[in-house]
């Protein structure tokens, strides 16, 4: 009996590991200072659908899922979290799917990030390091 409830554990955890590789999302982004926001673009140069969760990618609303652990705007010596949100439930499923050769684009406003005014004309880095991972693509 005690090999048994060894064994079911180990399947019941193995079972739970996700079967998807992450993958590092090299993006590139641009300080717009004459539109207030920061440009995000991403190119999937992978040969497979990669998708990107609401935790790695702002979406439309340009939000990011409960990220002011992990997302930053640095201007000097100041870090300003981005603020959090909660995305919730999607129906239809939240991620982004990015098919090989296609480019995704993005923005992030600096109130996102609660940045002063007299900070926008400063110098900007984002600290954010969004992953994704191999999916099948789906029609939208």
């Amino acid at each position: 009996m005690k090999n048994f409830t060894i064994l079911f554990f180990f399947a019941f955890l193995f079972g739970c590991v996700t079967k998807s590789k992450m993958i590092v999302i090299d993006y590139k982004y641009i300080d717009d200072i004459k539109q207030q926001r920061i440009n995000l673009s991403f190119k999937n140069d992978a040969n497979f659908t990669v998708c990107l969760t609401p935790e790695d990618w702002p979406n439309k609303g340009h939000k990011i899922n409960q990220a002011s652990d992990e997302v930053f705007l640095i201007v000097g010596d100041r870090k300003f979290p981005i603020q959090d949100f909660n995305t919730g439930y999607c129906p239809k499923g939240c991620e982004i799917h990015v098919k090989p050769g296609e480019e995704v684009f993005a923005t992030i406003p600096y109130e996102e990030f609660s940045l002063p005014k007299s900070l926008y004309e400063e110098r900007k880095i984002l600290d954010f390091h969004p992953n994704g991972h191999a999916c099948t693509h789906r029609n939208k």
